[in-house]
């Protein structure tokens, strides 16, 4: 894919070849193809829109080019067709509150729109700045009154019925036994409404009843206590959640083996494995369904905890419905049956730099899966959800059986334009994250995750493209089930899933007995495209269960540290293939692949950069958009390219001390070493 050379004449002569269309489809622009750009942070959609007739052979491509305000053009990634009518694709990499220029050509040899160029221009989305306050409203946990101020703070239900965008509501430390509780009016751009704790101190928001609870012993190892508000769903002891057995006949048995409750109206039962006796242990029950009901726009929640939200169906600390620019930021959310539920025409909401956790990772996997209506995780997206432009990052997730989603089942908008990254997810009992469901412009990059059963769950992804890039994911196959993880996965019952991009990912299984990617079966999909990523397994480096459906794969790093196992290939008398070249033969994949030790810097403090010596150094293939930045001859394979070939120690430094670690005789040697010489950002 070549870039043509001058712009302005490509802008001048895509623009003649629009007039030319709109022109002989009608002289009206009804069925003239259309352009439409959605930016986020540092990322944005592109959405080209073709009449149903235009390309009826349907063999139209595209080639994208784009710029930051008046640099030079560069080349993108080439948009996926995802319909007769659609293509969708994105951009990365790019800068917050700045203006791009995009141009997409249209390549459809002997058709009307060959060599058609659609030009627009759109901003990336601003990065936030909470701003001072117009005032301050001061509450405490037991505060009273209307003044709301530093010597007499208020209740925060006066603090919410007084607040106007603009202000801000600063919560003292201390415990909020308090839900439901549902925001009057939203704030505005520029003057969003601020509710945070006090600076240096802890703010709770507490679904729990403060009540204490007297538990009588009824026989069998059960007790029994009648509460305040009925059907709860979160009891913890000790901090731990039990068990939501459906039925008495359950609990009596402890049929998942673990330590649980049964709910019946107001009257509440439990049962431990170890006999404990439920008043000498610290016993917590949820009656509040969620903390914040939030149907208002511009309302920022920042530095607040939530915990034991659980009362009821569907209960979670905090619900977004039909609510847009909003942002959760630094909050921590601890032991709910949800973190945040977003639902409906809900845009551009950002959840940033927060905890979310549970304690149900070692829970049996059969047991979450047979109603318990806790494969949830921290956030996650319902139907019907047609809000675009979700923006979560720097989180961390952790004791999850799931531990988090950000696509609906099966509505959303025309691309969902969801950005998740830099986000921290270990000791998931299943899927790190889920992007099951409908699924278009979804982009995954530089995320963690470890001893998950699975990383990133594809199953399925409706429509597509979904990206994943320069994620890492170590330790696969953990929790307390009898499946072999993945870094992906693919298998589903469900419908056909669109194109699926894997660019620069590191994936080491790390445990024994599992594989660096597993294909499973059954599944459908329009196609599975691999570059430039390490699947290192223990058992095998690929197993490739599903290979009715197509994948694309070249430049990878397949390893295994199995001596007497490589790659596991369908149902056929080959299928134990032990080397690249017959894989290479009998399948045409991974024709310029490695199978290589990765030579990870040091597993065991969790760096997965490569070593200096390194065979994966230079030995990726570029790719337009994605990887423009590689240092050296070519990409790096995996999810970090090292920016210096000659630190020897990887310590980030070209010094003196890497003199010994190279031999430098040679002239090109000298040369290239005198290059890096000096430098200090080699990590």
């Amino acid at each position: 894919m070549k870039l043509r050379n001058n712009p302005a004449k490509q802008f001048l002569s895509g623009f003649i070849a629009s007039l030319l269309i709109v022109f002989i489809l009608g002289g009206n622009c009804l069925g003239a193809p259309s352009l439409e750009l959605y930016g986020t942070f540092h990322a944005m959609g592109i959405i080209v829109t073709i009449g149903a007739d235009a390309d009826p052979d349907h063999n139209a491509t595209t080639m994208v080019q784009y710029r930051e305000g008046k640099q030079a053009f560069r080349e993108g990634f080439p948009l996926t067709r995802v319909s007769d009518t659609r293509f969708v694709g994105s951009l990365f990499w790019l800068n917050p509150g700045k203006s791009y220029d995009v141009q997409v050509t249209i390549l459809d040899p002997g058709s009307v729109l060959d060599g058609l160029v659609l030009s627009a221009a759109a901003n990336t989305k601003n990065e936030i700045v909470i701003p001072e306050p117009t005032k301050s409203l001061y509450v405490s946990p037991d505060g009273n009154g209307t003044a709301c101020s530093p010597e007499e703070p208020c209740s925060l239900s006066e603090a919410i019925d007084q607040v106007m965008p603009g202000d801000e509501i600063v919560l003292g430390a201390g415990i909020y036994y308090v839900g439901n509780i549902y925001l009057p009016r939203s704030g505005r751009e520029h003057a969003p409404i601020v509710i945070r704790s006090a600076p240096g101190v802890e703010a709770i928001l507490d679904g729990s009843d403060p009540n204490y609870f007297h538990w009588t012993d009824i026989g069998s190892g059960i007790w029994h206590t009648e509460v305040n508000v009925s059907n709860t769903h979160l009891v913890c002891a000790d901090g731990h959640r039990l068990y939501p057995y459906g039925s008495m006949e359950d609990l009596n048995t402890l049929k998942w083996g673990i330590s649980g409750f049964f709910s019946s109206g107001t009257d509440l039962y439990v049962k431990f494995t170890d006999n404990t006796d439920p008043n000498q242990v610290t016993m917590i029950v949820s009656r509040h369904n969620h903390a914040f009901y939030i149907e208002r726009d511009w309302i920022y929640l920042v530095n607040l905890t939530f915990r034991y939200y659980g009362q009821g169906s569907y209960a979670k600390a905090i619900y977004i419905n039909n609510a847009s620019n909003n942002l959760i930021q630094e909050c921590t959310f601890a032991v709910n049956d949800l973190g945040i539920g977003i639902k409906r025409e809900s845009h551009r909401n950002v959840i940033q730099d927060c905890n979310f956790y549970d304690t149900i990772f070692n829970w049996p996997w059969d047991s979450v899966k047979s109603g318990s209506r806790l494969e949830t995780g921290g956030i996650r997206f319902y139907d019907p959800m047609t809000g675009r432009g979700t923006v979560i990052r720097r989180n961390v997730f952790h004791d999850f059986f799931d531990g988090f989603g950000v696509c609906p089942a099966s509505t959303a908008g025309v691309t969902n334009e969801t950005d998740v990254y830099e986000n921290l997810v270990y000791q998931i009992g299943d899927d790190g994250i889920e992007t099951d469901g409908q699924a278009s412009n979804v982009r995954i990059w530089k995320n963690t995750f470890h001893d998950v059963l699975m990383g990133i769950s594809l199953a399925p992804v409706y429509t597509g493209p979904v990206y994943a890039i320069r994620n890492l994911i170590y330790n696969t196959g953990v929790g307390n089930n009898n499946y072999s993880g993945s870094p992906f996965k693919f298998n589903s019952g469900y419908a056909k899933s669109g194109c699926m991009y894997l660019f620069h990912n590191t994936c080491y299984a790390g445990l024994p007995g599992n594989n660096g990617i597993y294909i499973k079966a059954p599944g459908l999909w329009e196609n599975i495209i691999s570059r430039n990523n390490i699947w290192a397994g223990t058992k095998y480096a690929l197993n490739d269960y599903n290979t009715s459906q197509p994948i694309d794969f070249d430049y990878d790093d397949l390893y295994t540290s199995n001596p007497d196992e490589f790659i596991y290939w369908g149902e056929g008398p080959n299928r134990h293939i032990h080397d690249l070249e017959t894989f290479r033969s009998i399948t045409g994949q991974e024709q310029h692949g490695l199978n290589a030790e990765p030579e990870f810097n040091n597993i065991d403090t969790g760096d997965y950069g490569l070593k200096s010596d390194s065979k994966l150094i230079d030995a990726g293939t570029t790719i337009p958009g994605i990887n423009d930045d590689f240092s050296g001859n070519a990409p790096d394979i995996g999810a970090f390219e090292r920016k210096c070939i000659f630190d020897g120690d990887g310590d980030g430094d070209v010094d003196g001390i890497d003199l010994a670690t190279f031999a430098l005789e040679a002239t090109e040697n000298f040369r290239a070493f005198a290059q890096e010489f000096g430098r200090s950002d080699c990590i």
